[in-house]
C-alpha cells in the first residue's frame, strides 16, 4: 500500500496485512529517518504488529457487539533479513497450520527491497 503525498513523490511506506482466525498481523516497512546515510537494503526498518480481535463487549445502547483490536505483540527489525529470520517463530506462536504461515510469508516477500529496485527499472 503506497500513500501519496501530492506535494512530492510517493512515500515509500509498505504495509502487509494478514488475518488468521482471531489474529491480525500487520508487517510494514518505513524508510529510516536519516536514510541518506544508509544505502541499499539498510535504508528501511521493519515493524511487526499482532492484534487479537477476541476482546468484545456489547454496546448497551444498541445491543451490537463491538470488537476491539488489542495489540499483543510488536517487534522492530533493522533489516529485511532480520525480519525473515525471526518472523517464522513469531507467527508459529499464533498460527498452528504451516499452510497459513507460508501464506503470510509469501505476503511478507512484497516488502523485500529487491522488488522495489526491479519496479524502478
Amino acid at each position: 500500500m503506497q500513500q501519496t503525498n501530492y506535494s512530492r513523490k510517493p512515500m515509500e511506506n509498505e504495509i502487509v496485512e494478514f488475518h488468521h482466525e482471531d489474529y491480525q498481523f500487520i508487517i510494514t516497512r518505513f524508510k529510516r529517518i536519516n536514510w541518506k546515510q544508509y544505502k541499499g537494503f539498510s535504508q528501511y526498518q521493519y515493524f511487526l504488529f499482532v492484534f487479537d480481535k477476541r476482546l468484545a463487549k456489547i454496546n448497551k445502547e444498541n445491543s451490537l457487539i463491538e470488537v476491539f483490536n488489542t495489540e499483543i505483540r510488536d517487534n522492530v527489525y533493522a533489516t529485511f533479513e532480520d525480519l525473515t529470520q525471526n518472523i517464522d517463530a513469531v507467527l508459529s506462536e499464533y498460527i498452528l497450520g504451516d499452510a497459513a504461515i507460508f501464506e503470510c510469508l509469501k505476503l511478507v516477500e512484497k516488502l523485500n527491497p529487491i522488488y522495489l529496485d526491479k519496479d524502478e527499472e
